[in-house]
């Protein structure tokens, strides 16, 4: 089997069946449902959830189902119409109906042992780093590394990218198609190409299309690696400061060292170039940035950023974090986003790994004006890139907003707030960068705008944001 969303999730679900007759899955874009699709970071998103979930029952099916009868499948033709044509209930109804991730959504989950855990046959996860709609990469690697123990011959295909990179078809990479026929070749007609002597973890860095042909993809280098997350990563600290700096060093000062900003009124909107070259308000988003690289830093794997929050007014918060490569011009480039709801940031420890903080979901812990907290979470995937000398990282810390970041956008919760984000010894608020030691890049740095679902815009002056307030 080979598919790519819907139909490669739905893979494991078959293959979890063991049926004697499939040889081996090829699964690409595969997504859990809740926290890595229609409600990522605990939050409602309405493309996703509306747009898409609409469009799929009410008109996609039925012109399915058209096409079929035009192509003379009697038994379509004989449902039309019928009592078994009908909804019986609308799936986007149902999800606002389960804001949280109870039993509804468990059902339909794959990540667990009883799912994916059952699968034997040989199985290939391919995924993008800034998937359309958030975390398949995240959902791919957990699946990868916690719950195909049973499976003898796995692969794991990481790269930037959209959602419909490993769809089968015009927006394919002719890369990940490279990948999916060698692997099925051995697994389904035993051609003996030396797939199964090969690493199972394939890293694709900086996929450019030239002049927009996905046909002719082509990666800045490859690196293989025999497990998922890579072993010799370093997970080095990088502390937020009141200066807007990211640093090594801790930041020194009072308890009360903290930087404000007004909520929920800055947003970065990181869909496409026309979106991203609209700077957030300044006052809504805290800005923070790193020094000019003396050489390379290359990062593997899944930022993790903790966050010492606190609100003035309502109830809740809703963060969204935006991590960027800033070149010695000042031009930005996307990297990732992070999305979390404050009141689900209880962390589910069972799942949790070096690789990411995953969240239960299970129940709201409404704050309270005033107090601190902790706020643990990590990003909506992945990623592999060369911080290259004389860069910086930038990370911001905002809000959402409903505007769709191509499927991504949510309405943000809580109240009008005065947030402030600490950053002392005793409230380190910080960022956990996964660094290859020693690791350099092995290509040059791509033309701006080649690089698919990363946006960039052109040289800016760096704005550090928040109110002007202590």
């Amino acid at each position: 089997m080979i598919g790519n969303s819907s139909s490669g999730t739905l893979q494991i679900w078959v293959a979890a069946e063991q049926p004697p007759h499939l040889k081996a899955i090829v699964a690409s874009g595969v997504e859990d449902g809740y926290e890595d699709c229609f409600c990522l970071g605990g939050m409602l998103q309405l493309q996703t959830a509306a747009g898409w979930s609409l469009g799929a029952e009410f008109v996609s099916q039925a012109s399915g189902a058209e096409d079929r009868i035009r192509a003379g499948d009697t038994e379509c033709a004989a449902i039309r119409g019928s009592s078994r044509q009908v909804i019986k209930r609308s799936f986007f109804d149902q999800v606002r109906k389960h804001p949280l991730k109870d039993e509804w959504w468990d059902s339909a989950y794959l990540a667990r042992h009883e799912v994916a855990g059952k699968v034997t046959v040989p199985t290939m996860l391919i995924a993008a780093w800034q998937d359309t709609y958030g975390g398949a990469a995240r959902e791919s690697a957990r699946v990868f590394t916690q719950l195909l123990s049973n499976v003898e011959h796995k692969k794991l295909v990481l790269m930037n990218g959209d959602h419909l990179i490993g769809q089968p078809g015009a927006e394919a990479y002719s890369l990940v198609v490279d990948e999916r026929i060698k692997f099925l070749d051995r697994w389904v007609k035993g051609v003996k190409n030396g797939v199964d002597h090969q690493p199972p973890v394939t890293v694709y860095w900086e996929v450019q299309e030239p002049n927009g042909d996905p046909k002719k993809s082509v990666a800045g280098w490859i690196t293989r690696h025999e497990a998922w997350p890579e072993p010799a990563v370093e997970r080095r600290p990088y502390y937020l400061a009141a200066d807007a700096r990211m640093s090594p060093e801790v930041g020194l000062g009072s308890n009360e060292s903290s930087r404000a900003y007004l909520y929920p009124a800055g947003t970065e909107l990181y869909g496409n170039n026309q979106q991203f070259a609209i700077q957030p308000y300044s006052e809504g988003v805290l800005n923070y940035r790193t020094d000019a690289a003396i050489s390379d830093m290359t990062l593997l794997g899944n930022p993790e950023v903790t966050l010492y929050l606190s609100i003035d007014s309502g109830d809740d918060a809703d963060v969204q974090l935006t991590l960027k490569d800033v070149d010695p011009e000042g031009n930005i480039l996307f990297l990732q986003s992070g999305l979390l709801r404050a009141s689900l940031r209880a962390i589910d420890e069972t799942r949790t790994y070096a690789d990411e903080v995953v969240h239960s979901y299970r129940t709201f812990e409404k704050l309270v004006p005033g107090n601190i907290y902790e706020v643990r979470m990590s990003f909506l995937a992945p990623i592999a890139h060369v911080v290259r000398q004389g860069h910086s990282l930038e990370l911001t810390v905002g809000a959402p907003n409903p505007i769709p970041l191509r499927n991504i956008g949510s309405i943000p919760a809580g109240a009008p707030s005065i947030n402030r984000v600490y950053h002392s010894e005793t409230y380190a608020s910080k960022i956990l960068l996964p660094v290859v030691p020693g690791a350099v890049a092995q290509a040059p740095a791509p033309p701006y705008g080649t690089l698919r679902a990363q946006p960039y815009r052109r040289g800016t002056d760096f704005v550090r944001g928040g109110l002007p307030i202590r």
